[in-house]
């Protein structure tokens, strides 16, 4: 089993951000003015507020197959693994070096005693 992620950078939060605050506002509306609203009116009412703000609808299952996806998201994934095993490998011997410096400054205080 896998799991793949999609990531958005910054720019892309903040356009989501606003969509839902757009999708909020609205379902805010209709429970103050105690408007009964059913499954098909939010799909539909989520539909206009996409639309309206220039974007597309997916109506279908995307251009990628899902073992495409996971090839993808299997290959991010040691790229990633690989990227922290150096990164630990790095501090570990910043540590030792660090270490080592501790050491030395140790046995010549001890030996210029």
């Amino acid at each position: 089993m896998s799991i793949a992620k999609n990531y958005l950078n910054e720019e892309e939060i903040k356009l989501l951000g606003l969509l839902v605050e757009q999708f909020l506002a609205f379902a805010e509306s209709m429970a103050q003015q105690h408007t009964p609203m059913y499954m098909t009116d939010w799909i539909n009412r989520l539909d206009s507020i996409l639309q309206l703000n220039g974007r597309e609808l997916l109506t279908h299952a995307g251009k990628i197959s899902h073992e495409k996806a996971l090839k993808k998201s299997e290959g991010e994934f040691e790229k990633y693994r690989i990227t922290q095993k150096l990164i630990e490998k790095e501090e570990n011997l910043k540590e030792i070096e660090q270490d080592i410096k501790n050491l030395k400054k140790i046995t010549k205080s001890k030996y210029q005693k």
